[in-house]
């Protein structure tokens, strides 16, 4: 441990300039002298102050900054300005603060000061009077004297690099920084340079060109750099000083130099230098720990210009920005899209808390404050401290390492009030502060599996800088904190297929558990490719079911990894896994090893990192081998909005609503006696032959009598839904007669078969080439009247849109149909559980409602119904047909408009009617009011049916 912030000192400090200040402001009263003594005092004073930190104003160019002001855009100059921290102005004596301060935002508002240099204080003086103002969103303003200084201590701390930032202000300035270092990297690759990012970026560094390659190598060295020059990780400012000294022409072999005695031993430097190494490079430490190992001629393809731009940067404050959200960002800087870009590409902090909080951040955090708050012996603070420790965490899939970042950060938060707390308690026991007391924690118990070279190098750094912040807030609280230099503890980031890879091997076995965590990659199970299949394959072994998700390959390595070790896992995936077909292919397993879910977030939006990617629709679920765990679940009222904590009474089952583990499994045929199979409609397969659009009407057939007899109306669901009228020939009745009388038939039928035969041999059109005048052939066409249902309705429909038609209306593959005499099917489907069921149990379409027969129609367990049961729910849904007759102008798209159906006071009272009926024939007294209620209805219905005890264990 060292001393990194001695606030004893600086207190001492601040209290010898506030005397000497004090003296000689009052000589000047006594005098009645130095009423113009702005300029005459002013450097020393604010170099005075800032020794008062330890910082040597002569390395820091901080005086007399020529800006120009934003209310004239006349030139002047700023007294004090150190950049990304602090603006400061003195009047003389007696003068207004206030003018004072509205001089510095002048300038500030004058355009030469860039937004990355924008400092977050402003210090207005006129000696004896003093006003500091914080800006940004935790703004405030503080006026004192020179005499009450030291009582100011935290709020100029500051200077010291101690500062509390919101996370939107490590969010803005991570942004900032992203767009200086792509500023370097066009420096350096030129502005055309473009590469893959994300998932589909170069997986070794061989696979990028020359030039790009050593660009990225040499940027992530100078991000280490620049946060080192604001983080004490050498004297203040060094490598800014540093690069000031260097001329342009040489600051490619400069920095090559510099490079390689970062990487050498005091040893090997003296041994090397023999006492003649440059006074500046001579002032940094030895640095090791792989960063600038194999240091070549990386600096001499850097361009001359490249020293102002790299200047640039280094007058950012780079201890502002977070290194989780930095690194996302940072990953994507070789992509001319994101460079261009404004930075909107990172996953926020508050979304990886979804998944870190309650799989193991909570637990910690809530057991701390108890800790602290409850118990006086330091025996408790210390074993939370050594449990925490004991852990390994791990990011499979870890990119450029922000869930590590961030779960690191929080943890360390979480021991550094341990620790200072165990440092009040002994203190107050012996009468000392034992300052030995050791930070145990550290980043060598985070793990990383990463594809890509780049972001897995982003990773390894961004973990070191997240540990220097989290050791500058202990030594913010405590004065002390480790010191890393030179590295011998690092974050282990592997760079290889996590799904090749032996995670047992890979991973110790710790004495505590071992977390997995993260959000691999979203690939759906159409998207696959045929490596990627394989993988999947291998990785499930006999549990490998086509339906599911790549995913879930990172699941079921989890369950492998944790089945003989203590420990838990959560991921954040696309929200297929809890819908349809792939629920029992991945939970089945699942359940059967011993695992429940723990927490679980319902779908939500989650924006992608990558540019030019859309925002997936996500859950996130964790899952834990306890037998009583504390189980949690979140809804969101939107995809876009904010969760919100639901009730959980029985736990949480694979749907991920709070109810029993049932998987619901896909059926050939209709388990209640109740339902006839459901089918796709007829599939025309005609090359627009035998059906017309909507636009053309009936083409003029309807004006041919022979034609005119086999005109029939087509349905699928855009014209079912918006009640638009289409045409088609049905000519399952053709006779030859008609053939060889109409042309208009002849053309069509002509024009399908030369379509059909035009189609690949392989394919089922060419294989329709002798029938040119059916459509091709369905299982099901109906006799008589018939249910018509779409395949997909919008996720803001509270009910399924279905009509009933005669079988002279023909029925697309883009709608399922099944047998409807008298109507109980329209009723069923019109009902609340049917929608319960399907937004349970059902596939989606992104976030809107997908209807299978296999695994919504097929498993509907409606029970056996009685026939005046039976009679209530038809006659029920023949009021809801009534109700849609006294609107004839208006859709099914206008009636079942959520915001508008409100305003149809009859058809929402006939449907509330039919959900009593149906709710009652599922077993309730009365009409239900919400999903919760129906799924404690319809699981057991579906148990009965099929004998299905459950699968989670308990």
């Amino acid at each position: 441990m060292h001393e990194v912030v001695d606030r004893a000192v600086i207190k001492r400090k601040l209290a010898e300039f506030s005397a000497f200040w004090g003296e000689r402001i009052a000589s000047w009263h006594v005098e009645g002298t130095e009423s113009g003594s702005e300029k005459r005092h002013a450097q020393q004073f604010w170099s005075d102050l800032m020794r008062c930190f330890d910082i040597n104003p002569e390395r820091i160019d901080v005086f007399e900054r020529n800006a120009d002001r934003g209310s004239t855009g006349g030139a002047g100059f700023i007294d004090f300005f150190w950049s990304g921290v602090v603006i400061g102005e003195a009047k003389s004596l007696g003068k207004n603060l206030d003018v004072a301060y509205e001089q510095a935002m002048d300038y500030l508002n004058g355009g030469t000061v860039s937004s990355h240099e924008w400092p977050r204080f402003i210090i207005a003086t006129d000696f004896e009077n003093i006003r500091l103002d914080r800006l940004g969103e935790d703004s405030w303003t503080l006026r004192f004297t020179i005499d009450q200084v030291p009582d100011h201590l935290e709020q100029l701390l500051f200077f010291a690099g101690v500062e509390a930032l919101t996370k939107r202000e490590q969010e803005n300035a991570s942004i900032e920084a992203a767009k200086l270092m792509a500023n370097l990297f066009n420096a350096l690759a030129g502005e055309e340079a473009d590469e893959e990012v994300g998932d589909d970026a170069p997986t070794t560094a061989e696979e990028e060109d020359d030039d790009t390659e050593l660009a990225s190598v040499l940027m992530t060295r100078l991000l280490f750099l620049l946060y080192g020059d604001d983080a004490g990780l050498w004297e203040q400012d060094l490598f800014f000083r540093w690069i000031d000294s260097v001329a342009s022409k040489n600051i490619g072999p400069a920095l090559d130099g510099l490079f390689n005695v970062l990487n050498e031993n005091p040893g090997t430097r003296r041994k090397k230098y023999r006492g003649n190494l440059p006074d500046l490079e001579s002032r940094f430490p030895y640095v090791n720990g792989g960063v600038f190992d194999g240091t070549g001629q990386v600096g001499y393809s850097v361009p001359a210009e490249f020293k102002e731009v790299l200047l640039d940067a280094a007058r950012f404050r780079w201890t502002s920005i977070s290194p989780a959200i930095f690194g996302a960002m940072f990953q994507l800087v070789k992509s001319k899209d994101a460079r261009r870009g404004d930075g909107e590409h990172y996953t926020s902090e508050k979304n990886i808390l979804k998944t870190l909080g309650p799989l193991f951040l909570d637990d910690y955090r809530k057991e701390a404050d108890r800790l602290i708050s409850e118990t006086h012996q330091v025996a408790p603070l210390r074993r939370l401290q050594q449990q925490i420790a004991s852990n390994i965490y791990i990011d499979p899939a870890c990119g450029a390492g922000n869930f590590l970042n961030v779960a690191y950060a929080q943890l360390r938060q979480i021991e550094t009030d341990l620790i200072v707390e165990r440092r009040r308690r002994e203190g107050t026991i012996t009468g000392t502060l034992d300052s030995t007391l050791d930070q145990l924690l550290t980043i060598d118990k985070f793990y990383g599996f990463e594809l890509n070279w780049w972001p897995a190098k982003i990773a390894e750094t961004a973990m070191f800088l997240v540990d220097q912040q989290a050791n500058r807030e202990l030594a913010a609280r405590t004065g002390q904190a480790p010191d890393r230099l030179p590295i011998t503890i690092t974050a282990k980031i592997i760079h290889g297929n996590a799904l090749d890879l032996d995670w047992n091997a890979e991973l110790p076995v710790p004495d505590g558990k071992t977390f997995v965590f993260g959000n691999p990659p979203f690939i759906g199970q159409y998207t696959k490719t045929p490596v990627q299949t394989e993988d999947m394959r291998r990785v499930w072994g006999k549990d490998y079911d086509g339906y599911l998700d790549y995913v879930t390959a990172w699941h079921a390595k989890s369950k492998d990894l944790l089945a003989e070790r203590p420990g838990e896992f959560a991921y954040v995936t696309t929200n297929s896994i809890s819908q349809g077909q792939p629920v029992p292919a991945l939970f089945g397993p699942l359940y059967r090893d011993g695992w429940s879910i723990k927490f679980a977030h319902r779908t939500f939006a989650w924006d992608s990192e990558a540019p030019g990617k859309a925002a997936v629709h996500c859950v996130i679920v964790g899952f834990t081998k306890d037998k009583e765990p504390r189980r949690r679940l979140w809804d969101y009222a939107h995809v876009s909005g904010d969760p919100e904590p639901q009730r959980v009474t029985n736990g949480i089952n694979a749907y991920l609503i709070d109810g029993p583990s049932v998987l619901i499994r896909k059926s050939n045929k209709p388990l209640s006696p109740a339902l006839p199979p459901m089918t796709r409609g007829a599939q025309p397969t005609d090359g627009g032959h035998l059906t017309f659009k909507a636009s053309e009407g009936t083409r003029g057939l309807d004006q041919d009598p022979i034609a005119a007899k086999y005109l029939r109306r087509l349905v699928g669901s855009v014209e079912l839904i918006n009640d638009i009228e289409r045409w088609c020939l049905w000519l399952e009745d053709l006779t030859s007669k008609d053939l060889r009388a109409s042309k208009n038939i002849r053309d069509a039928v002509e024009g399908c078969h030369r379509w059909r035969v035009s189609q690949p041999k392989t394919g089922d059109a060419y294989k329709l080439k002798d029938t040119p005048h059916l459509f091709r052939p369905t299982p099901f066409h109906p006799a008589g009247p018939y249910l018509c249902v779409p395949k997909v309705v919008s996720k803001r429909r509270r009910y399924w849109t279905a009509k009933r038609f005669m079988p002279d209306v023909i029925a697309t593959d883009l709608v399922f149909i099944a047998p409807d005499e008298d109507g109980l099917l329209f009723s069923l489907v019109s009902s609340s559980m049917f929608m319960t069921w399907q937004r349970t149990v059902g596939g989606r379409l992104k976030s809107d409602y997908r209807l299978s027969s296999t695994v919504t129609w097929n498993t509907f367990p409606v029970p056996d119904l009685e026939e005046a049961t039976r009679q209530r729910i038809i006659d029920a849904g023949q009021k809801i047909l009534l109700a849609r007759d006294e609107r004839p102008d208006q859709s099914l798209a206008d009636l079942y408009d959520p915001y508008l159906m409100g305003g149809h006071k009859g058809l929402q009272r006939a449907h509330n009617t039919l959900d009593t009926e149906v709710d009652k024939a599922f077993g309730s007294s009365s009409r239900l009011t919400g999903d919760k209620q129906r799924l404690e209805l319809l699981f057991p219905a579906y148990q009965r049916l099929t004998s299905d005890p459950g699968g989670a264990p308990s």
